[in-house]
């Protein structure tokens, strides 16, 4: 590959997937596993570049799925340094060729000599940018965790005004039960009738005088006739 071409790949990679969608549109800490997982993709491949397991990834795979097919960019990528989507055995695959498929512009010698160099590229700008991206994680779970802790700290202060709000009523009711309490003895002692007691009394002395009042019955009486006072006859 000529340097004016290694150039415009390296450009394109970074600015065009790694910066506007992995890094645009993810979370540093997703960003952090899609760049991570593509870093690993790669390292292996260029270990053992003849090796097709490492040449072969299944969609299915959870790993592969979920940190790179799932985020946004993760697909461009592989596109990008010469993956393709291929079905095997009615199962998809991201599939990186190490021939040159039967093209006679190019022998699989050079082919291969220029996969590895653009898989090279892209190691070193995943290396690069995952130390940022990390440091940016680092950050967000720092963040996450001080701000879980004030919501902790704040639902914890909650509740114990809660408590203390409970105990100040509970206080407050058994003063006041115990200064009735006080007022009643204060009140047997000093003569002073209880306003229930007094009441009752009240209500019986009325029902006395209003027995009092009533006049008293005269005994009946019953007008004598002039036929009482005649002589029956014989």
């Amino acid at each position: 590959m000529s340097s004016p071409e290694m150039k415009e790949f390296q450009k394109s990679l970074y600015e065009e997937v790694i910066i506007k969608q992995i890094s645009r549109y993810n979370p540093p800490l997703i960003s952090q596993k899609c760049i991570s997982t593509l870093l690993k993709i790669i390292n292996n491949i260029l270990e053992e570049p003849y090796n097709e397991k490492f040449r072969k990834l299944r969609e299915k795979n959870n790993l592969i799925n979920s940190n790179v097919l799932q985020i946004t960019g993760g697909r461009e990528f592989l596109v990008k340094i010469g993956f393709k989507s291929k079905i095997v055995d009615f199962e998809k695959f991201f599939i990186l060729e190490s021939t040159s498929a039967g093209s006679k512009k190019i022998n699989d010698d050079l082919f291969l000599t220029r996969q590895v160099e653009r898989l090279e590229i892209a190691q070193q700008l995943l290396e690069d940018y995952l130390k940022k991206v990390t440091e940016q994680a680092e950050t967000a779970r720092r963040m996450e965790e001080k701000e879980k802790k004030a919501k902790e700290l704040q639902k914890a202060a909650i509740l114990e005004n809660i408590e203390e709000d409970k105990e100040r009523r509970h206080k407050q009711q058994e003063q006041l039960k115990l200064r009735r309490q006080l007022e009643k003895e204060t009140q047997r002692h000093e003569g002073i009738p209880d306003a229930n007691e007094e009441k009752q009394e009240v209500d019986s002395f009325g029902e006395r005088n209003i027995e009092q009042q009533q006049p008293e019955q005269p005994p009946f009486y019953r007008p004598y006739h002039h036929s009482h006072f005649e002589q029956k006859k014989v």
